[in-house]
């Protein structure tokens, strides 16, 4: 497999991780000390970022009830989340990154709320900044887990960006000053300690933060932004790919990056500073990798740890976006084709898991795919979203929560879990799928793909291969799935071994099988039909959850094509060859 971890790079891990426990253990008493003296040489020209909070979260939080994620905190409409328990950690990490900003500045902004209440955008504002008086009051001195890098980086963000929605009308009097104090301690700290931020999206987001921070106050080192800037160039060349991808292969950060480049540009815009090449460069690359990844509107693919998306945020960050789509349907860095018609759009993972440290949350589904259509979506994968209890992250990492192929109920490539590896590194990708190739022909009668990948050579002897074509009307998809021996190699062995081919439904879809087993009626809303069939089987239709959107997992069903194939086999007998289409039944929904 192409990913080990040796000795000598455990042994630099733990050096690494031991120096900067060390430092965040001795370092935290004295920064306090110094971060007192810092005083507030004034802010100006902080970022005006569009709506992507929810209005009905907002009114919640006026109401002292905190929903994050799937857990809530109820403190009364005049107390604050500061002084009481929080229900788990990861909730308090939510709670400590002022996330829920968003929501209030949604409130404030929302015509038909503030139609009925005139007062609510200045109510909004006195409550948030009340909540983050208080937490001045009880954290900003000093605490290990509140001033924790990856919380700082969310906080300053979360205060930066909304800012001028929220507080932009106090800063004469003392609470505005000592709120503009404590941002500015907030920022000496991460430009100490940027670098212990956890690689990816929320490395790129500190040093984000640091060019805003920069930028904003009214008595700027001019060198220090420059400084800033570079930092910030370097995160976007490491991790913006030359198609407009992140390196992570998630969709969902590209909506991350996407509004973290027009927060740090709109900041920057205002101070009359000209933002960089790499700056300017990644943003004319992301917005169209955005539109590549949805399935519909405000619709995004899930796959390597993304969900469906903010459907606002969407549709906001598009708006402001230099560059408008192009279309294309392959993605050749991201690694992910793309088949569109009339409706019906299909996006197919043709990639390897990301380099480490990239691949912490990378998924082991290769070869899977959701599809939608103009009723809503209907193969999707299980998904995952961070407002998900955590103990189902893993679990949706496996390749049977994906729609592809597995055999004999194992992985396509292995996670760390467990022991010092994953203390050092985290559940990081040890063996991946490998060799992930694909290739894509058009026709005017309509598009091919045929991928394939080695995840289960070196133990059970076999590649995967996957056939896909929708014609021109997108109204009928076929595939095909093999297990052969590739060229060159020898069986292990003469034995049959059992596989399983899912197709993951979303909640929305009504499915019932046939009694020949070979066959299954697919009901959208409105009652719009499609008919899968196979040539494989038996076929099932057994209990699957998706993951891609809410705070629980939905239950919804899912198809699975069940089979054995020879260890020997050469992928043209029909144990090691299994075909399927999804037509649309035209009779259903008025077309013919």
């Amino acid at each position: 497999m192409a990913k080990r971890i040796g000795t000598g790079e455990i042994i630099a891990q733990a050096l690494r991780q031991g120096r900067r426990r060390l430092a965040r253990d001795l370092g935290g008493p004295f920064r306090s000390l110094y971060l007192k003296n810092i005083r507030s040489p004034g802010l100006a020209n902080l970022p005006d970022m569009p709506d992507r909070g929810d209005p009905l979260q907002g009114l919640k939080i006026m109401d002292g009830r905190f929903v994050l994620g799937s857990q809530a905190l109820d403190v009364g409409a005049h107390g604050d989340p500061w002084s009481v328990p929080a229900p788990s950690p990861a909730y308090a990490e939510k709670l400590h990154g002022f996330g829920w900003l968003h929501d209030l500045t949604a409130l404030g902004r929302s015509r038909a709320h503030v139609r009925k209440n005139p007062g609510l955008k200045a109510q909004t504002a006195l409550r948030a900044g009340r909540l983050i008086d208080r937490w001045i009051d009880v954290y900003g001195g000093w605490n290990p887990f509140a001033w924790r890098e990856d919380i700082l980086t969310e906080r300053l963000f979360a205060w930066l960006v909304n800012w001028t929605a929220l507080l932009g009308h106090e800063t004469e009097d003392v609470a505005g000053t000592r709120r503009e104090t404590s941002l500015l301690r907030q920022l000496g700290q991460l430009r100490k300690s940027w670098r212990q931020t956890p690689e990816g999206i929320l490395r790129l987001k500190a040093t984000a933060c640091l060019v805003i921070g920069a930028s904003c106050v009214q008595k700027r080192q001019n060198a220090w932004l420059d400084r800033a800037m570079d930092m910030l160039d370097d995160e976007i060349e490491r991790q913006i790919l030359s198609d407009g991808g992140h390196i992570s292969r998630n969709p969902q950060d590209v909506i991350a990056t996407l509004e973290i480049l027009i927060a740090v540009e709109n900041a920057l815009d205002k101070g009359g500073v000209t933002g960089s090449r790499e700056i300017h460069r990644a943003m004319d690359r992301l917005g169209p990798m955005l539109s590549f990844f949805q399935l519909g509107p405000g619709q995004m693919a899930a796959f390597n740890g993304g969900g469906t998306g903010n459907a606002r945020q969407i549709k906001a960050l598009l708006a402001r976006t230099p560059t408008k789509s192009r279309g294309f349907g392959y993605a050749p860095h991201s690694q992910y084709q793309r088949l569109s018609k009339n409706g019906t759009t299909l996006i197919m993972d043709v990639g390897n898991a990301p380099p480490r440290p990239f691949d912490q949350n990378a998924h082991l589904g290769p070869l899977s795919f959701e599809m939608s259509t103009a009723h809503g979506p209907l193969i999707v994968n299980c998904g995952w979203n961070a407002n998900q209890p955590r103990t189902w992250r893993q679990i949706v990492r496996h390749t049977a929560a994906h729609s592809t192929l597995t055999l004999n109920d194992q992985d396509a490539g292995r996670i760390v879990t467990g022991g010092l590896r994953e203390r050092l590194f985290g559940q990081v990708v040890l063996e991946d799928m490998e060799n992930v190739v694909c290739k894509r022909l058009e026709q005017d009668s309509g598009t091919w793909l045929e991928a394939f990948h080695s995840g289960y050579l070196q133990t059970h002897g076999l590649d995967h291969r996957r056939r896909l074509y929708m014609d021109i009307t997108g109204f009928d998809l076929r595939g095909e799935d093999k297990l052969f021996v590739p060229i060159g190699h020898v069986p292990l062995h003469n034995r049959q071994i059992p596989f399983a081919i899912r197709f993951h439904l979303h909640p929305s879809v009504r499915a019932s099988l046939a009694r020949d087993q070979n066959s299954a009626l697919l009901i959208q809303p409105g009652g719009h039909g499609w008919r899968f069939r196979t040539d494989g089987g038996p076929l099932k239709l057994e209990k699957s959850v998706w993951l891609s959107q809410g705070v629980r997992p939905q239950p919804t069903e899912q198809l699975v094509i069940y089979g054995h194939a020879w260890a020997d086999g050469d992928g043209e007998a029909r144990s090691n060859r299994v075909r399927w289409t999804f037509k649309r039944l035209g009779a259903m929904d008025g077309h013919a």
